[in-house]
């Protein structure tokens, strides 16, 4: 387990977290919209406190970090932010308590052998 891999399924409710490949787009625009949001604050922030004298390197400085770093900090929460999107989305699905039966099906609320309580 690591900071950029998520598990395969939540150890609470065995909800399937890791989806398809390419099925977290939308978890990298949340990701996208929050660094734009927290860097839009900073900017407006530093402009109030810094202005009329601007000092343009440190702005640049501290938004080239800000923006490289906060999505790390942030990418799991997209992912599980996602996660959660697309699960109340799903449920709407005329298919999904199909699905979920199925997959619960080995009466482990969905986990697989030696995944429980990890």
């Amino acid at each position: 387990m690591s900071w950029f891999k998520i598990r395969e399924r939540c150890p609470r409710c065995g909800l399937r977290l890791e989806r398809e490949e390419g099925g977290f787009l939308g978890a990298m625009a949340i990701g996208y919209g929050a660094t734009a949001v927290v860097w839009l604050t900073l900017l407006v922030v530093w402009l109030l406190i810094d202005l009329p004298d601007l000092h343009v390197p440190a702005l640049t400085i501290t938004s080239l970090a800000v923006a490289g770093v906060f999505p790390l900090l942030f990418w799991p929460f997209t992912k599980t932010i996602w996660a959660g999107i697309d699960h109340l989305a799903d449920r709407t699905s005329p298919g999904y308590a199909s699905r979920e039966a199925a997959d619960r099906a080995g009466g482990n609320g969905g986990r697989r052998e030696g995944d429980a309580g990890v």
